[in-house]
């Protein structure tokens, strides 16, 4: 009860700012606004809704708190004047569109509605079609912002305890506490190192710390070893639940009491009857009649679903995890032949133990049971299915098998057109998700048909809803292999988008940034660079502003955008790559924080990415330390989910064995590169349109490893196969040609190492070919692999026996590549030192010993440059001298051109 908002016990502190920007919003003149105000649970959002209402109502406005159930009716009911409704929860309210729909009758008076949620989800997307009022309002009448920690910069955690401890010690009748002697004493409240902290600290969680500081001191017997302040609070609570059920005569365990009102907060007690069947569930001797009487009368603080035993929601979550979590009976005796409105409820709760405690191993897999027997017992009520779908937080991929069974019984139940085309829609984004693409595919054509036809009739209102169809069926396409399908997809998506009007822009920016992410995947695949470019910087604002406005629901979004961009850069402009890496990583780290479960993915896509990025640069050794934790997050991701996850963890362990073969760790690069061949040839029979490319990439890469581990006869077949591969994917019209390139390049290395020095050199030069072609459009991406094809070109000549032939592609291996070295020396220098090296062989067959000489001078100082105390660097330099040392003595060169 000390932390019931209602009560405001504690002064108002730290959210002036936001508390003026509100109280400017409601003053403005446009007859209807709203705001939406977002944040996690803990942070104030409700106490602050409470002071804009005292404030508003000192000047001389009505102030309507919106009940559950009551919205539309609530607003057909307004009074005269200026009026402000307070939606608390307004994500878990099904009747919010009626509500605005109500709004756009006419009043006397300004209307200001100020929703509160923990998260934008699906749930707002969807009042852009599922209500009327939007055509009404003009741009900046409906704004969303969100609040963030610190309270304020000037403010301390411990000031906000302070000032907590003295209140609730006021209102309990006893001295004030010494806060420092409380924190000496312990137990510590609030947690390991409080004082002294800068500001950062959830406010629910300093306000529960100071309420242990102020129950100690009235004598209340406080728990010393729970290092959480909620924690504590509720071993607190348990004990008093357990006195007075004592007192009513009740024989229960301090057990059954934690189920009964764990039970409660789930299923919810409004009455008599309800307090009733909660009783029968969990203990079904009890007399019901004293035990209602008991239940009923524990005190109840406001919560987001109405009032409830259990206090605060934050508590009472705690309380459903604890108890419910540990016990398969419990969740079966409380979620069996659950009415309709009971099982709405239960998929609310699910859905809010999702987004506020995924990071408790027991609360994900607690919500998913919870909405798997809601969903059971709601039976055909498209009400309660619909309601699973739209509490979902949006994000790039998380839809589950069982998403698919609730999408499925949603079609089978739609009432009208519109909850059909949505229900299509959910249902081909799971199938998506959970890798069954081709019933994806035709799942979505006929949800994005059905939201053509709905929206002929109607193109502004319902045109976020076919932008977010259009965009989902194209990344189905992307799935399925089809890039430019999915282009052509994503392009007309953003098209609508840009054809929005002013006053839909914060609807339709939301949408078009997720277009954008799409689009650029797929311009990445077909290799449109330039335009790859401009959607990126036309995409990374949007996104930004979106973190801003909500950062839980669109972090995961900026984290892909961005990780996305440092693998395209990766490839083309390796130095522009690793600040997206960096900063992709940070984000992810900060959202695995706040719900390791949710955002593993997000995570390990972003470490392997980082480490390619370094790879890139020639810097593998920091390379490694990510890509191993990326490999353990997404065997364990694998391990839960192998459909979604398993090409992603082919795609790093393809990685780290690519960086450990460079290193010289040619064991471990092998046992690594296979395993990622054994799962891309799985994937590739299954899906061969979208993995024959990642196979191919995977066979190479072992190919490589095992001609530096001295094994070209186990390389060969695997290059062929690769060559094989990318040949057929060059003539179905796929992009890709620079890897055909490789892979004959290589081919043409392993035929010498084998001997076969005639054999090697048709590959080597088709590959020169190529890349000679692709560099002509593309230099700074392609100059590289052509210096590298070249370089293979002039050995494989000088090996059959034709140096004269050889000269040329060396030499202009060499020009490239000191014209790469002076801009990136790390990267190049080595390059460099290797074409030098064989422009010296060769001249010395051709029996130049002035030209050599020369060059060998050259190899040796670039020798020196890349001496940096490694055994492989000194080593090359030694040979580099003693190449010297023999072409000063005009001797035969011993040994093979380097490739």
């Amino acid at each position: 009860m000390l932390l019931d908002p209602a009560r405001a016990l504690v002064p108002f502190m730290g959210r002036e700012r936001e508390l003026g920007e509100l109280s400017a919003w409601a003053e403005t003149d446009v007859p209807v606004s709203l705001r939406l105000l977002v944040a996690p649970a803990g942070f104030g959002k409700t106490r602050l809704g409470n002071e804009l209402g005292n404030r508003l109502g000192e000047a001389g406005w009505t102030v309507v708190p919106v009940p559950h159930g009551r919205e539309a009716a609530t607003v057909r009911g307004r009074p005269p004047g200026d009026v402000l409704f307070v939606v608390d929860d307004a994500a878990a309210r099904p009747g919010l569109a009626a509500m605005l729909d109500a709004l756009a009758r006419s009043a006397r008076g300004r209307t200001r509605v100020l929703l509160l949620a923990r998260v934008a989800g699906e749930w707002l997307r969807r009042l852009r079609w599922g209500s009327t009022l939007w055509a009404r309002l003009g741009p900046g009448d409906a704004t969303q912002t969100a609040l963030d920690l610190p309270l304020s910069h000037d403010l301390t955690d411990d000031a906000v305890l302070q000032a907590a401890v003295t209140a609730f010690a006021g209102h309990l009748g006893v001295p004030d506490p010494d806060l420092g002697d409380a924190l000496r004493a312990g137990p510590d409240p609030a947690g390991p190192d409080l004082s002294g902290r800068a500001a950062g600290t959830r406010v629910s969680d300093l306000h529960a710390a100071a309420a242990l500081v102020a129950l100690a001191a009235a004598g209340v017997p406080v728990p010393a070893d729970e290092p959480s302040p909620l924690r504590a609070l509720l071993d607190v609570a348990v004990a008093s639940w357990a006195g007075s059920a004592r007192d009513a005569g009740l024989e229960l365990s301090l057990e059954e009491v934690q189920d009964v009102v764990a039970a409660a907060c789930l299923l919810g007690v409004d009455d008599t009857a309800a307090a009733r069947d909660v009783l029968r569930r969990v203990v079904p001797g009890l007399p019901v009649r004293a035990g209602a009487r008991w239940l009923l009368g524990l005190p109840a603080a406001a919560g987001e679903l109405g009032s409830g035993p259990g206090g605060s929601d934050r508590l009472g979550d705690l309380l459903v995890v604890d108890r419910l979590g540990r016990s398969v009976s419990m969740v079966g005796s409380c979620t069996w032949g659950l009415s309709r409105k009971a099982a709405l409820r239960v998929v609310r709760v699910a859905r809010r133990l999702e987004v506020e405690l995924s990071e408790l191993p027991a609360a994900t897999a607690l919500a998913a049971e919870l909405l798997r027997r809601a969903a059971d017992s709601a039976g055909d009520d498209p009400r309660t299915l619909r309601t699973a779908f739209l509490l979902k937080q949006r994000s790039v991929v998380d839809a589950s098998v069982d998403d698919v069974v609730r999408g499925e019984r949603l079609v089978a139940t739609a009432k009208d057109a519109v909850g059909r085309a949505e229900a299509l829609v959910d249902l081909g984004t799971a199938l998506r998700d959970v890798a069954r693409v081709s019933e994806s595919l035709q799942i979505l054509e006929a949800g994005v048909e059905a939201w053509r036809r709905i929206a002929a009739g109607d193109p502004d209102r319902y045109r976020t809803a076919l932008v977010s169809a259009v965009n989902v069926l194209g990344s189905a396409r992307w799935r399925a292999g089809n890039a430019r399908d999915a282009l052509v997809a994503h392009q007309e998506a953003v098209e609508l988008c840009r054809a929005a009007p002013e006053r839909d822009r914060g609807w339709c920016d939301a949408e078009k940034a997720r277009v954008l992410i799409s689009l650029n995947v797929a311009q990445n695949d077909i290799g449109t660079p330039q335009d790859e470019d401009e959607s990126f910087a036309e995409m990374l604002p949007i996104l930004r502003d979106l973190v801003e406005r909500d950062p839980r629901q669109w972090s995961v979004f900026l984290s892909t955008a961005l990780s996305n961009r440092s693998v395209t850069l990766t490839e083309s402009r390796p130095p522009e790559a690793l600040p997206f890496a960096l900063e992709a990583v940070e984000l992810s780290r900060q959202m695995v924080l706040q719900a390791p479960k949710r955002h593993r993915n997000e995570l390990g896509f972003a470490l392997t990415n980082l480490a390619n990025a370094y790879a890139a640069l020639g810097r593998d050794h920091e390379a490694v330390a990510p890509l191993a934790e990326a490999a353990a997050v997404r065997r364990e991701l694998t391990r839960e989910n192998p459909a979604t996850h398993t090409w992603t963890l082919a795609y790093t362990l393809a990685s780290l064995g690519a960086v450990r073969s460079r290193l010289g760790d040619l064991d471990e690069a092998i046992a690594l590169e296979r395993e990622a061949v054994l799962l891309r040839r799985r994937l590739a029979r299954e899906q061969p349109a979208r993995y024959r490319r990642m196979l191919a990439a995977s066979l190479s890469n072992l190919a490589v490893t095992h001609s530096r581990a001295g094994e070209p006869e186990e390389a060969l077949p695997l290059e062929r196969e690769a060559v094989a591969i990318r040949r057929g994917l060059a003539k179905d019209g796929q992009p890709g040609e620079e890897h055909l390139a490789h892979s004959l390049s290589n081919l043409g290395v392993l035929y010498a190492e084998l001997g076969r020095a005639d054999d090697a050199v048709a590959p080597t030069k088709e590959a020169v070919d190529l890349l000679r072609l692709l560099a002509t459009d593309d230099a700074g991406r392609f100059e590289p692999a052509l210096a590298d094809a070249l370089l293979n070109l002039g050995a494989a000549l000088i090996d059959a026996g034709r140096p004269e032939e050889g000269v040329e592609p060396t030499t202009e291996a060499v020009r490239l590549r000191r014209e790469l070295a002076r801009h990136s020396p790390d990267v190049h220098l080595p390059g460099l030192a290797a074409a030098l090296t064989n422009l010296v062989s060769v001249h010395l067959d051709l029996g130049m010993s002035d030209p050599a000489a020369e060059y060998a001078q050259e190899v040796v100082n670039v020798r020196r440059r890349l001496v940096d105390g490694s055994y492989a660097h000194e080593q090359d330099l030694l040979r580099a001298l003693d190449l010297q040392a023999r072409v000063r003595r005009s001797g035969a060169v011993d040994g093979r051109a380097i490739r």
